[in-house]
């Protein structure tokens, strides 16, 4: 299910462990390239900064396309999840690499905010390409 992020939906525990921390990719219909990392949206329905960063993380996800994956947590359906990632409150973006946080972003946040971080984990990894 995709997300008004745009982001899939990561709604079970297993889920969360198989394509995000083990890096096995999605279900067979849509799956996450295993080689990318992945920025991870905890939020929920009610909030209103979390509202305010879909379009964000919208923007990010196409300007990033074929780079990054996106998926969305909703910290109401899995609060053991964003518990057990350390997220004490939301919109909170981690960016995950081979099962391990890369980075974390707390609280609403503008796209080239984003964008620096994404473009720091890419460069980390030996990901990001240079612009000539």
């Amino acid at each position: 299910m995709v997300t008004k992020s745009g982001g899939r939906l990561i709604s079970s525990i297993e889920q969360f462990d198989q394509e995000v921390l083990k890096n096995k990719g999605g279900s067979d219909e849509n799956p996450l390239d295993p080689n990318l990392p992945v920025l991870v949206l905890f939020s929920a329905p009610w909030c209103g900064p979390c509202r305010l960063t879909n379009p964000v993380v919208k923007e990010i996800m196409k300007q990033y396309q074929n780079k990054i994956e996106v998926v969305e947590i909703s910290t109401d359906d899995l609060p053991e999840v964003a518990s057990d990632a350390g997220v004490l409150s939301i919109p909170t973006i981690q960016l995950y690499y081979d099962g391990k946080v890369m980075d974390t972003i707390v609280g609403c946040v503008a796209k080239n905010v984003l964008a620096r971080s994404v473009d720091k984990v890419l460069e980390d990894l030996g990901l990001l390409e240079e612009s000539v």
